[in-house]
């Protein structure tokens, strides 16, 4: 424990200090002067690290922790777990039933400290000797050599302090205590996981004779985009030479004037401002560059910039910085990127690694930006805090556009339980004590910023209601930097200040309802800053935005929620690898499994939902007819011509015909191509465009498919005509046998075995199956409730009769059912003495909606290999075909549930528009073929009674017992507007009425 500990309850509670000797924020840049002269060591590896429970508790003994890394996490690996566990809610604070606490108090009995240690040796050639911490939750304090440095709250923004006077020649200690909760806790409500920790990297620097404290990029341009102005301005502290070299350009000053400097930067209560007396002196240089390339998602031109200082001639310090040069405005209520409309195809990313929480790799940053570029993502809202100064970088040079969030969401204080509870106590409002508090993270994120060209939005936050602080921190962001606008979704609830945000910002609305009110309200444009929620098996219905961002001017596109689920990786009961998620280690209150909610894996797969995105965002919209494709252009930058038009036809998906075609066609335009050969017209004749892309672009190498669109027929293939197989009918079965088969129907049971060639085919009776898993969103909409009769009315389904009767070439079999409600539903088998057979199965009953209307196969375990025709090659649904393909595509069953499945098991695994498909296994040479004219197919290896019964993975049977088989006319899609309410779409909401029929084929 430190000598010198300032640090108490009070102050950890008052949210007016926030901040003690932190330095003045300033643009991120790197030194890059020289390995023989570094300017900065970096202190990450191993620290000595001991815990206390609370500010009173005893330490425990030494221990070593990784820097950067969280507590919890890192607790996670050691016996006992002796840290404590990360603790996983959304809008409820972790304390709510633990404690009775108002904003700003903080919990007394459970708030831990982290101490970490660890010794460095000043460099020699160092004059003064500053640190900076990079990540810090939720609170740290800083000595060194047991002298008090200073104290900073704001998790996700950098924290510089000076220690030049507590350092001496030789060996130091420093020492930074980490706190999990203090008052900034109540404006970190953001919907993740509870953790606490040094998670980002931990730095010393020096300060030479001549240093850059600070450089601002600025632009201006034509309005033709002729030429651009480009200005440098600068803060240098010292005294000597500042060079800047831009576009082929250099320019130099003379600096050593002392000057008074306020960065503007807002200090906590009882702070002096450091800055007074400061020895800064403003540069600026400005550079004229004609006919500029400029920087967009599409084509990320960067251009390079040196920033030199010397001192007597000699080279001091030297950073480098990427210039993307573009205009982001609002003009006309619509908001423009170099002078277009543009249309953010985006999704919010929270900082995740399943191994370390959000301390992530630059490895897995890069993986991300690669990943997103790939499916044709070219915009992230950051939610909600400042994301890692290198994943912007990345954002630069692969081309994404940002929306830079703030770190601020106080959710739990003014939403409880969904409903809008605002009063006395939501913050920020205009509460003055918590006013210079949330200011000071905006100026911090933008300070940090604002040289990012990928930025195009400042957000003054997530779910922090409205009011006048709120409104004052957006005044500040338009001030400070008019090139980019402001965000704020928070004015839909509270629209006392409208003007906070520039764009209206909505989550989880509904298309009609987005219609309705631009009808009502076209002042502004409007974005979804979140949408189609992507908890579990979702994302149904994601096309209906898509596409209305080219029927409506005003509807600018939004943002998926979210990109990532938030497992971690753990070892489940079973042995095996798995992942946790909320409650799973005991955290209470917690909201579960909300915290999976992601179009990729914990362990970074992607899900089908994101060969859904990546259609939904094609650059392109290419619509076939029998003659010709319809191209739309959709890109802002890129004409046509920039990919090959791949033209292929296919015939039961072998392929037929090829042609590579090109065309002309600026950025929104649309062109029409005639086909260069007929579409065929035999078996399942199908016709594929795809757009791919020329050139190599940053993350996008040259090939890549870019959009595609297809049309295609069933043409009806004649039949062989046998004479009728023979039937056998006895007291409790009935037999229907020829050369190569066997059926048996049991009487009170229906179809009991298929045997093709002496190899029985089944593991259990074939039933009729009227029921899904729920999903994530079934849930969250009461579906279960809804549909409950559902689930057991195939279950339970008794065959109160069977006949069977030899008519004309085939042996038809009737399996008469009775529901648990008394209606009654007759299948029908007809088997001809080739040993096909085809099912039809009838309602009889008056208009229901069913979640699923069709006959599950329980096969037995060896039946693993799956071939099929209809749209692939992984999971589509519904209200989800946008990704599949046309097209012959096989998989193993128990692969594919293994590496698609999400983390809370549901439904999954189903194939949409299927017309064939015929499931084998190694060791029977045989196999089951099943045919239907676009049916729904899936094989998993467990009932959906079976997937619904478990909360993990783990907690699933054994996955090679059997097969399980189901063909439908239809299942119900899975929706994903949201997932607490919303239903799937109308046109993913099927239903029966009497006579409705489905008919399919088995054979072997």
């Amino acid at each position: 424990m430190p000598l010198n500990n300032p640090i108490t309850s009070a102050l950890l509670a008052d949210p007016e200090i926030f901040q003690q000797n932190r330095l003045p924020f300033h643009a991120h840049f790197a030194d890059q002067t020289s390995p023989e002269m570094p300017l900065a060591v970096s202190l990450d590896g191993e620290w000595a690290f001991h815990y206390a429970e609370n500010l009173t508790a005893p330490f425990s003994d030494w221990d070593t922790l990784t820097v950067p890394g969280f507590i919890q996490m890192q607790s996670l690996q050691k016996p006992g777990q002796p840290y404590g566990t990360p603790h996983y809610v959304n809008t409820q604070y972790p304390w709510d039933g633990h404690e009775k606490l108002h904003p700003g108090q903080i919990p007394q009995d459970y708030n831990p400290i982290g101490e970490y240690q660890r010794s460095f040796t000043l460099p020699e050639s160092w004059a003064s000797c500053y640190l900076r911490l990079n990540g810090a939750d939720s609170a740290a304090a800083v000595w060194c050599n047991d002298v008090y440095i200073g104290y900073t709250e704001d998790t996700f923004t950098p924290a510089e302090f000076d220690m030049t006077a507590a350092v001496h020649p030789g060996e130091n200690t420093l020492t930074v205590q980490v706190y999990r909760f203090s008052s900034g806790s109540w404006l970190e409500d953001q919907d993740f996981w509870r953790m606490s920790g040094l998670f980002r990297s931990v730095e010393l620097f020096t300060k030479p004779e001549i240093h850059l404290e600070d450089v601002f990029v600025k632009q201006d341009f034509a309005p033709d985009f002729s030429s651009a102005t480009v200005t440098f301005d600068c803060k240098v502290s010292g005294a000597g030479t500042i060079s800047v070299v831009f576009d082929g350009e250099e320019q130099s000053a003379e600096v050593g004037e002392p000057a008074e400097y306020d960065s503007g930067v807002v200090f906590g209560k009882g702070e002096a401002d450091p800055d007074v007396e400061e020895d800064v002196q403003d540069v600026s240089f400005t550079f004229t560059v004609e006919h500029p390339t400029l920087w967009s998602a599409e084509q990320p031109n960067l251009y390079e910039a040196e920033i030199a200082l010397l001192n007597e001639g000699a080279l001091v310090e030297r950073t480098g910085l990427k210039v993307g040069l573009r205009k982001f405005e609002l003009k006309e209520r619509q908001m423009l990127l170099n002078g277009k409309r543009i249309v953010f195809k985006g999704v919010n990313r929270h900082e995740w690694s399943c191994r370390t929480g959000r301390t992530v790799s630059r490895e897995e940053m890069l993986w991300d930006v690669k990943n997103l570029k790939a499916h044709n993502v070219n915009a992230v809202r950051t939610s909600h805090y400042p994301n890692d100064p290198y994943f912007l970088s990345l954002c630069d040079e692969y081309g994404l556009y940002v929306i830079g969030e703030t770190n601020l969401e106080t959710h739990g204080t003014w939403q409880k339980l969904g409903a809008d509870g605002s009063d006395e106590w939501t913050l920020p409002g205009a509460r003055p004590e918590w006013r210079e508090n949330v200011l000071a993270r905006a100026e911090a994120m933008l300070e940090r910023d604002k040289n990012h060209p990928a930025i195009l939005i400042w957000s003054c936050g997530n779910e922090s209601h409205g009011g006048k602080t709120l409104w004052e921190m957006s005044e500040y962001f338009r001030n400070t930097d008019p090139s980019r606008l402001v965000h704020y979704e928070g004015i839909f609830w509270n629209r006392e200040y409208p003007a906070t945000s520039d764009m209206e910002s909505q989550m989880y609305t509904p298309v009609a309802d987005i219609k309705k009110f631009l009808a009502e309200h076209p002042e502004k444009p409007f974005i979804m800053c979140e949408y189609s929620h992507a908890m579990g098996n979702s994302c149904g219905g994601i096309t209906d935005y898509t596409e209305y961002a080219y029927e409506e001017p005003l509807y600018q596109g939004g943002f998926i929620w979210e990109y990532m689920d938030h497992g971690i990786a753990v070892t489940s009961p079973d042995g095996k690898p798995g992942f946790a998620y909320g409650g799973d280690f005991g955290d209470r209150p917690t909201d579960r499994e909300f915290c999976v909610d992601g179009l990729v894996l914990p362990d970074r797969r992607n899900t089908p939902k994101m060969d859904a995105v990546k259609a939904a965002y094609a650059p392109l919209k290419i619509t076939l007819t029998d003659t010709e494709a319809v191209i739309e252009n959709r890109n802002l930058f890129t004409d046509l011509n920039a990919y090959d038009l791949v033209f292929a036809s296919s015939v039961n998906g072998k392929p037929e015909r090829r042609a590579v075609l090109r065309a002309d066609c600026k950025p929104g335009g649309t062109e029409h191509i005639p086909f260069p050969f007929a579409l065929p017209e035999a078996g399942l004749a199908c016709m594929t465009v795809t757009a791919i892309q020329r050139a190599a672009l940053p993350g996008i190498p040259a090939g890549y498919e870019a959009a595609l669109g297809q049309v295609w027929h069933n043409y009806a293939v004649a039949r062989l005509t046998l004479p009728a197989p023979q039937l056998v009918e006895m007291d409790c079965n009935v037999g229907v046998k020829g050369e190569g088969f066997e059926y048996i129907f049991g009487r009170g049971k229906g179809l009991v075995s298929i045997r093709y060639n002496g190899v029985q085919l089944l593991d259990d009776t074939v039933r009729p199956n009227f029921w899904r898993a729920p999903t994530n969103n079934d849930e969250g909409c009461a579906e279960p409730f809804t549909f409950a009769f559902w689930k057991t009315a195939g279950l339970y389904a008794r065959c109160d009769n069977l006949t069977a009767e030899t008519k004309g070439d085939f042996v038809i079999a009737r399996a008469n059912y009775t529901l648990p409600d008394g209606q009654t539903l007759p299948i029908d088998f007809a088997i001809d003495g080739a040993g096909r057979c085809d099912i039809t199965m009838t309602w009889q009953g008056t208009r229901t909606e069913l979640p699923e209307f069709g006959l599950l196969f329980p096969l037995r375990r060896e039946l693993t290999e799956v071939s099929y025709l209809g749209l692939g090659p992984r999971e589509t649904t519904a209200d989800r075909t946008a990704g599949g393909k046309m097209g012959a595509w096989n998989y193993n069953v128990r692969q594919d549930f293994a590496q698609n499945t999400p983390v809370y098991p549901q439904e999954c695994g189903s194939r949409t528009g299927v017309y064939s498909a015929t499931v084998t296994g190694s060791g029977l040479n045989i196999g089951i073929g099943f045919a239907g004219d676009g049916m729904t197919f899936s094989a998993l290896p467990y009932t959906p009674h079976e997937l619904e019964n478990a909360r993990h993975l783990y907690e699933l049977p054994r996955d090679d017992n059997k097969t399980v088989v189901r063909c439908a006319a239809f299942q119900r899609g899975v929706g994903g507007d949201n997932s607490w309410g919303a239903k799937p779409h109308a046109d993913a909401c099927f239903a029966v009425e009497k006579g409705t029929s489905f008919r399919f084929t088995i054979q072997k």
